[in-house]
């Protein structure tokens, strides 16, 4: 794989936690890719492998697991992510065969108005303090990434830099302590991460972070997570792995074959 991300670039997000990679999807790529979205959302509604909302029609609640699914996968949006930049960063974090944990799809229409609470992904995965969520939480790097894939114009991600690999600052133990984590709330040097149409933000998601989209335009949006294959099992994410249907071969063979050897890596480690 040819070296697209830089030295610098790699060094911005162990020092801020994130960083943003501009138009990994290419211009002239990138309506195919939102056509192909719409077209997943369709089909998992459908085949009701996304909840739908009776009122409206459309997706029940802002996301979905699981648009790679055998039934679901679109090749033009499967190529959108596992483009040339994300995966040499996925490369760079995570070593040469690193694994794909699992993929989230964020829908929501216009008037959607999604208010999401201040988090650490840790607690949700462990329980806050817990002794492997603080182990886990001071590593200095970790090799596992989250990386937000934006196909409309996207300004809904929050994030609090510098905050993924240390305790909490006395101010924010006091929010997390007293569930003073809410929408309206704002934690001290929080960043609204504003993203073009086509680029993205890989993120450690150790770092204190929310989702905020208030109605008046859609998002469009999806979440991969790529990491170090040693450590796919220890994920609470990637029990799709274990389904057989992600292992047919006619599927494997509809897949770009760099996101093919991630899954494969995937499902490998679920096997030993």
């Amino acid at each position: 794989m040819s070296q697209t991300i830089t030295d610098e670039q790699m060094s911005v997000y162990f020092k801020e936690g994130y960083v943003i990679l501009e138009d990994v999807v290419a211009p002239e790529s990138l309506a195919e890719a939102k056509a192909s979205y719409e077209q997943t959302i369709a089909e998992a509604l459908l085949l009701r492998r996304a909840p739908r909302d009776e009122s409206t029609g459309f997706l029940k609640g802002h996301r979905f697991q699981n648009p790679h699914h055998p039934a679901l996968a679109q090749r033009p949006l499967m190529e959108a992510l596992s483009t040339p930049d994300i995966l040499d960063f996925a490369q760079r974090l995570s070593g040469d065969n690193f694994a794909m944990y699992g993929i989230a799809a964020f829908a929501m229409n216009d008037d959607f108005d999604y208010k999401g609470a201040w988090h650490r992904d840790t607690y949700s995965a462990w329980g806050k303090d817990s002794p492997r969520e603080l182990r886990v939480r001071e590593i200095e790097r970790m090799h596992t990434t989250q990386i937000l894939l934006a196909l409309h114009d996207d300004d809904c991600f929050w994030m609090v830099p510098r905050s993924h690999n240390r305790a909490n600052t006395e101010e924010e133990e006091t929010r997390f302590e007293d569930n003073r984590t809410g929408w309206e709330e704002m934690f001290s040097g929080a960043v609204q991460v504003k993203l073009r149409a086509g680029s993205a933000v890989p993120f450690d998601a150790r770092c204190i972070h929310r989702g905020l989209k208030r109605p008046g335009k859609p998002r469009r949006s999806l979440f991969i997570v790529y990491g170090a294959t040693d450590e796919a099992c220890h994920s609470g994410i990637t029990g799709w792995a274990k389904e057989p249907e992600y292992s047919e071969e006619s599927y494997l063979d509809s897949l770009p074959i760099p996101l093919r050897n991630a899954i494969e890596n995937t499902q490998s480690a679920l096997k030993t």
